[in-house]
């Protein structure tokens, strides 16, 4: 009995430690433009704003969200290039917009933003100079990132947190790591460079 409860608890330490090994968990309440990258590729943008009119309408506001998804699916010929995932206000009176995406070719389209995700040779192929781009460890702030072709890569100039489908090794320079594991752009008018694990 002893050895099934050793066991039990070396698979549950096991486990929590995998867990670790992921990408950054999004917030269950997301109060500020975020973007996650799931393991599939799908993407999903939370939008915010302020809310603050007493004549303003929430259900208005989905509605409005989800007739020009569903323009944007219908221009495409997809049926979920993007969808509404939520539209709610916060208690501080915030409204925030979740659309969820097929991909990052929707996401960057529907948003009229740079977004890429894929491996770095994908990256290069669409003319992003990678070669060139001053990185930093996410572990110690060395300036050493090696551009593996077969690695993931993420592109964005969004002005957004970004959690990441995996581990992160190196970010663009001017960017940072929230507590929550998340990447903060740089305040700079420049791509955000993320680079996987």
């Amino acid at each position: 009995m002893k050895k099934v409860g050793t066991f039990a608890v070396s698979i549950c330490l096991c486990m929590v430690l995998l867990t670790g090994c992921g990408g950054a968990k999004v917030p269950d309440v997301v109060d500020k433009p975020a973007v996650s990258v799931g393991g599939e590729g799908e993407v999903t943008v939370w939008q915010t704003g302020e809310f603050g009119e007493a004549y303003y309408d929430v259900a208005e506001l989905a509605a409005m969200a989800e007739q020009e998804a569903a323009e944007y699916n219908a221009e495409k010929g997809k049926e979920a290039a993007v969808t509404v995932e939520k539209a709610e206000v916060l208690a501080d009176g915030k409204v925030v917009v979740a659309y969820r995406f097929d991909g990052w070719e929707s996401c960057a389209d529907y948003t009229g933003e740079t977004f890429f995700f894929g491996t770095v040779k994908q990256a290069e192929i669409s003319g992003f100079d990678i070669g060139n781009t001053a990185m930093k460890s996410v572990k110690d702030g060395s300036q050493q990132a090696v551009w593996d072709t077969d690695k993931k890569v993420l592109i964005t100039d969004m002005k957004a947190d970004i959690y990441c489908p995996g581990r992160v090794e190196y970010i663009s320079e001017g960017a940072s790591v929230n507590e929550d594991g998340s990447i903060k752009p740089s305040e700079e008018d420049e791509f955000l460079y993320i680079l996987l694990k």
